[in-house]
């Protein structure tokens, strides 16, 4: 097996279930203190700045992008690989997914299909960071955020559905200042995930993954969502506490039980 493989970790979990699904004390108070610090992009964990002034904030106490994962910060990166290990935690899901990005890509060239991603991915972090979310990962052309109670709060699910909410029209109001079309699907789902560590063969801290059903059916909806549209499971509406749409069920690929869901935009 080569250093690049990947594999998840396991243990630590009444820890992991502290962090995501209750709310670790100190980390929720790093979070606090930071969110206060512009910009840009921070670090999954602790949401210390890297970039602006606020990240030359964080430099001055010591904190700044880990050498062997950026997406982290050195001292998040210190804690995940002394406390390696996951736990299945409840959370609110969201895929936004770019759609007909062949052709766009094709119509665009390679250089101006990669500006319009990267335009689509700063609309989408912005949303996700204004209503509490965090960034799960990039994928090609599309964005996964979560929503995990121990970030988040109890009201994750009411969070995750604004957030969709203003990307979608953020998104609508750029094609309409004449800019290149940003046509996306955006799937909304709550639900339980296994949310763990990835270390490579080497035991490198590699990533904070989330898997399961539930990220599944989120996955499934963003495919399934027209242009500019935002489906959402009727567990979102009820984790939320909000009345649903009229709501029709539909088989998702992959998924045994047919799934109520609901267009909120």
């Amino acid at each position: 097996m080569s250093d690049s493989a990947s594999q998840p970790e396991f243990g630590n979990e009444q820890l992991w279930l502290q962090i995501f699904r209750d709310g670790h004390p100190v980390l929720m108070g790093k979070q606090r203190r930071y969110r206060r610090l512009p910009d840009l992009p921070r670090c999954k964990l602790c949401f210390a700045p890297f970039g602006g002034w606020g990240g030359w904030v964080a430099r001055r106490i010591g904190l700044r992008p880990s050498n062997r994962n950026p997406r982290f910060c050195n001292a998040c990166d210190r804690f995940i690989e002394q406390f390696p290990g996951g736990a299945e935690v409840p959370i609110s899901i969201l895929f936004c997914d770019l759609r007909g990005s062949v052709a766009l890509g094709e119509r665009l060239g390679a250089a101006a299909y990669a500006a319009t991603v990267a335009r689509m991915r700063d609309t989408v972090v912005a949303a996700l960071w204004q209503h509490d979310g965090f960034v799960l990962e990039f994928q090609g052309d599309s964005v996964i955020g979560v929503w995990p109670p121990g970030f988040s709060g109890k009201d994750h699910a009411l969070k995750a559905v604004a957030a969709a909410r203003s990307m979608a029209r953020t998104l609508a109001r750029q094609e309409d200042a004449g800019d290149d079309p940003i046509r996306a699907g955006i799937g909304l789902h709550t639900g339980t995930a296994f949310l763990c560590t990835f270390s490579a063969a080497s035991g490198l801290l590699q990533e904070v993954g989330a898997f399961g059903q539930a990220m599944n059916i989120a996955a499934r909806l963003s495919a399934l969502a027209e242009p500019g549209q935002i489906l959402a499971t009727r567990a979102v509406c009820d984790a939320a506490r909000q009345a649903p749409p009229p709501l029709r069920q539909v088989t998702l690929k992959g998924i045994d039980e047919p799934v109520e869901i609901t267009a909120l935009a």
